[in-house]
């Protein structure tokens, strides 16, 4: 390591865990609101959830990415990972996961992919989140 590289790891490091403390937070919060919803629909007569099934194509390259969004969705109440469909050649993999507040699935297509976003900006060197596919 040269000199030049061993003073610029330190910024990088620090860049990388305000990163990593950011999308904590951002998933801490999702998680306790979600709790939240999930909680009322408990302790309510009325019946507030709209389930559904959405299709996330995935923007992870590696199985870790993979394997680490799965957690989070499954983690996050309300949400359940149902199965991951292997990429293609031409199409990438796919999330199958049941939403139960979900009255409008483009928008929770749209959560999801922002918690995906988030996610590999957080793992990952780099100005900005990883595109759409």
């Amino acid at each position: 390591m040269t000199r030049r590289a061993a003073v610029r790891a330190p910024g990088r490091l620090l860049r990388r865990a305000a990163r990593l403390a950011g999308f904590a937070g951002h998933f801490l919060r999702q998680f306790l609101v979600s709790n939240l919803l999930v909680t009322r629909e408990i302790l309510s007569p009325r019946r507030r959830s709209v389930p559904a099934v959405v299709g996330c194509p995935l923007r992870c390259s590696r199985p870790l990415e993979t394997t680490l969004f799965t957690a989070l969705v499954s983690l996050t109440p309300g949400t359940l990972a149902l199965e991951i469909v292997p990429a293609g050649r031409s199409r990438p993999a796919v999330l199958y996961v049941h939403g139960m507040f979900a009255a409008d699935p483009d928008a929770f297509l749209a959560e999801l992919r922002d918690l995906e976003g988030r996610m590999l900006h957080a793992l990952h060197d780099g100005p900005g989140r990883r595109k759409e596919p």
